[in-house]
């Protein structure tokens, strides 16, 4: 049995955020109907108020480095949670409640987060998904027609990036941002860029490659496919990693991580990346 089939066979078994995740990247980027009922019969809440009053960031990954730039932008992670909700009822159910979410916090004042993050090269750097989610996203919903992606991207490639986690994950997502979560293809202008990122970070896979987490490496050869690009070599090695997380119940793990990722619902976000890596033999 393939993972797969093992998700999909046991998938009402997710929890409702685990679900609505797995299924989102499988309809988006693989462009599939498999998970019609499931949109059909569940949507997010739309309450806002409740989203953004939740700022406990205490299980972000990294958080001792990472700490002093919440504590810095102190409502960072519930507006990043905000606007996430935000775009995937939009991009899911075509329900709009931009005009909810600026009530509740002014567009002013989300300008402003973003333009500061964007300016923080440091915050950038160790926030790496936390900034350039709230950069993009508020340039998705409502945007002032700045080319964010391309300027994240030069900027990621001159800072000095000292973790080597955090700086995959910086790359990726800004390729991820570039396609609104895979609801889109990349853009060709971006191509040269998104290269020259994916490149660094094959790079920093290669020397970092037993102290990394399975999951950023197999996010990494998703963006590579994104991008059109294989690095062989490197994902063979990564193919043969998986290989050897596998449980006894056909899914990966990643035996670097606490007990709560080894389970059906912890590891679902490697899982999905795996599928969409198409390192599966079907």
């Amino acid at each position: 049995m393939t993972v797969k089939k093992y998700y999909y066979d046991h998938f009402n078994e997710l929890s409702d955020d685990k679900k609505f995740h797995f299924a989102t990247r499988i309809k988006n980027y693989f462009h599939s109907r498999d998970f019609d009922d499931f949109f059909a019969g569940y949507i997010p809440s739309q309450n806002l108020s409740e989203v953004l009053a939740n700022n406990d960031y205490s299980e972000v990954n990294n958080i001792a480095e990472r700490r002093p730039f919440f504590e810095k932008y102190n409502n960072l992670f519930a507006v990043e949670a905000a606007l996430f909700r935000v775009n995937h009822l939009l991009n899911e159910y075509n329900v709009d409640i931009r005009k909810k979410f600026i009530e509740l916090y002014p567009l002013d004042k989300l300008y402003a987060l973003a333009d500061a993050l964007m300016e923080d090269s440091e915050a950038i750097a160790v926030l790496s998904t936390w900034a350039v989610n709230v950069i993009c996203l508020t340039e998705i919903l409502f945007p002032r027609n700045k080319n964010v992606i391309r300027d994240l991207s030069k900027k990621s490639l001159e800072l000095e990036l000292n973790d080597p986690l955090l700086s995959i994950y910086l790359f990726t997502h800004i390729i991820l941002c570039d396609t609104n979560f895979y609801t889109k293809p990349i853009s060709p202008d971006n191509l040269e860029l998104f290269t020259k990122m994916l490149d660094r970070a094959a790079e920093i896979i290669n020397e970092n490659f037993d102290s990394l987490i399975l999951d950023v490496r197999i996010e990494f050869l998703v963006c590579a496919n994104l991008i059109g690009k294989n690095y062989p070599v490197l994902r063979q090695r990564i193919k043969a990693e998986c290989a050897n997380n596998l449980r006894d119940k056909p899914y990966i793990i990643d035996r670097r991580r606490p007990e709560r990722y080894h389970t059906l619902n912890g590891a679902e976000h490697t899982n999905v990346l795996f599928i969409m890596s198409e390192l599966e033999d079907y």
